[in-house]
C-alpha cells in the first residue's frame, strides 16, 4: 500500500510540473505533445508563452549570451556583448528586437520575463542537470537567465534566475548571461 501511495504521489508531483505546458509550432499553433519539433511553450495556468532554445547555431542558439541593455542603461557594446550568433551588440534589447522581427510563433510582443515569471519555470522535482522541465525546454543551460527585474535602488544590477540551483541572484548588467523570452497572453505575474 505504501509503494502504491509513493508511486501515486510521484505521478501527482510530476503531473503538476508539466500538466499545463503545451507545445506551440513556429506558426503559433498548438501541436501534440508527441511532436518532436516546437518553437514555443504555452504555460496555460499563467497564460504565458515561452521561447524554446535550439541546439543549432543561429539566433535562438542555446549557448548565445547577452549583456543586459534596455536602451537607457546597461551595456550595448561592452566587453561581453559579442557572444551571440551576430557577434556584435549581443544585448537583451537587440535580441528582443530580432525575435519580434522574426515573429516567433506568430507573435511580435516578446520581452524579458519578470523575476517572478521566470521563477515559475524552475523545477525542483526533476532529475535533469538543469532545474527545468527538459522535455519541454531542451537545451537549457545550467546557468543563470536574465530577468527584467532590477535590484531595488540600482540602475546597474538586475535579477537573474539560475537553473542550476534555483532562487535568484543579482548580476551587473555589464556581464553576459542567457536569455529566455516570454510573452503574456493575459496579465503579467508581478
Amino acid at each position: 500500500m505504501l509503494k502504491l501511495f509513493s508511486f501515486s504521489l510521484i505521478l501527482l508531483i510530476s503531473g503538476m510540473v508539466s500538466a499545463d505546458l503545451l507545445k506551440i509550432s513556429k506558426k503559433g499553433e498548438m501541436i501534440e505533445l508527441e511532436e518532436t519539433e516546437w518553437a514555443c511553450i504555452l504555460e496555460e495556468e499563467l497564460n504565458l508563452y515561452w521561447e524554446v532554445k535550439t541546439a543549432k547555431e543561429g539566433l535562438q542558439y542555446a549557448k548565445n549570451t547577452y549583456t543586459w541593455f534596455d536602451g537607457e542603461s546597461g551595456e550595448e557594446y561592452g566587453d561581453y556583448s559579442h557572444h551571440c550568433s551576430w557577434s556584435r551588440g549581443c544585448n537583451t534589447l537587440a535580441y528582443v528586437k530580432k525575435i519580434n522581427e522574426k515573429s516567433l510563433c506568430s507573435f511580435t510582443d516578446w520581452r524579458l520575463p519578470t523575476l517572478n515569471e521566470l521563477k515559475t519555470l524552475v523545477n525542483y522535482y526533476g532529475d535533469a542537470d538543469t532545474l527545468i522541465n527538459a522535455a519541454f525546454f531542451p537545451n537549457t543551460q545550467a546557468d543563470s537567465y536574465w530577468t527584467s527585474t532590477a535590484v531595488a535602488n540600482s540602475k546597474l544590477v538586475v535579477h537573474e534566475v539560475p537553473f542550476v540551483y534555483g532562487g535568484s541572484v543579482a548580476r551587473d548588467k555589464y556581464f553576459d548571461t542567457y536569455i529566455r523570452l516570454v510573452r503574456s497572453g493575459a496579465e503579467q505575474v508581478d
